[in-house]
């Protein structure tokens, strides 16, 4: 029987790249953001704001769904420090809406998309009993009151805790979107004469803060692993990464390297919530949901670069 899947968030860049491959393995794919999908993947769409507790409930009840999958929020973490209350409204607010109307209308399971951004590293790589932290950035914060949430809710759930999303869909009709851009490989591609690298002091090798970049479509891949993992076992909590971490640095380098490109950099001041490193430690999810990762670091790059010629940005 054909499953049916809300997605939250749907016109964004993993909503949008989830639901290409829903579709494509033959889900009934429901989207619902604020703004339009520019993508062909949902079979029906509902424009609504997470915070509209009337609109939530009315899409909810429109379909008999098998799960949602949450994937709307604010994700800018120096943002979020600017702008707190904004930051709860929309991702702690939003989730319990959403709890609230999927109770109500009895949909059975939700997977969640967090975050590392969660954590107090000190292991490297960082396993999911590390312990978290509020106090790394607003963003955070609102992720962990969102896990918690969830795990009190009674509702069957995946939590996803996401290091750094790169790189485009292989076949190059999906890739980053937002607005403004604030991930940092797209930002290389948009500005390579004016990249602006934030802070030369951290405690890594040259300087730079340290990232584990992990492709969207092994991202999205997993979810299509968790769906069937939580029709026959518990919920978990599992990190998304590759067990890889490149500095901002390496990562220019890589690019000059891969693409021929020359990045001309400025060294500016640290901004607020950004830890030194953060690496994935996969062993759970590799255990629990058989995920593989298939994209290196040069596949993101040169899968985020053809992304960015074909739609004119670089």
């Amino acid at each position: 029987m054909e499953k049916t899947a809300l997605i939250t968030g749907s016109a964004g860049y993993l909503g949008s790249q989830l639901s290409k491959d829903l579709h494509k393995a033959g889900y009934i794919v429901i989207g619902f953001d604020q703004k339009l999908p520019t993508h062909k993947y949902n079979h029906i769409f509902y424009p609504g704001d997470i915070r509209d507790r009337t609109r939530v409930n009315d899409v909810l009840a429109r379909h008999k769904y098998d799960l949602v999958i949450h994937c709307a929020s604010r994700i800018e973490v120096g943002e979020s420090m600017k702008d707190p209350t904004e930051f709860h409204e929309v991702n702690v607010g939003g989730t319990a809406i959403l709890l609230n109307a999927m109770k109500k209308n009895k949909v059975p399971k939700i997977l969640f998309s967090s975050t590392a951004a969660v954590y107090l590293a000190g292991s490297w790589p960082i396993p999911e009993h590390e312990c978290t932290t509020p106090d790394n950035s607003v963003y955070g914060s609102t992720k962990i009151a969102c896990e918690r949430m969830i795990e009190e809710s009674g509702i069957k759930y995946g939590i996803f805790r996401y290091f750094n999303l790169a790189g485009a869909d292989p076949e190059c009709d999906i890739g980053e979107n937002h607005d403004p851009e604030t991930h940092l490989i797209p930002s290389i591609f948009r500005n390579l004469n004016t990249f602006r690298v934030y802070g030369d002091d951290y405690d890594t090798i040259d300087g730079t803060c340290i990232r584990d970049y992990v492709h969207v479509s092994d991202v999205s891949s997993a979810h299509l692993l968790a769906i069937d993992h939580l029709d026959e076992n518990d919920s978990f909590t599992v990190n998304l990464g590759t067990g890889k971490g490149y500095s901002i640095l390496q990562i220019i380098q890589l690019i000059e390297y891969t693409l021929g490109l020359k990045v001309n950099y400025t060294i500016a001041e640290r901004r607020a919530g950004d830890p030194d490193r953060l690496v994935a430690d996969v062993t759970l999810a590799k255990k629990l949901l058989t995920y593989r990762p298939k994209h290196d670091i040069l596949s993101i790059i040169k899968t985020a670069y053809e992304w960015e010629k074909r739609n004119g940005r670089e």
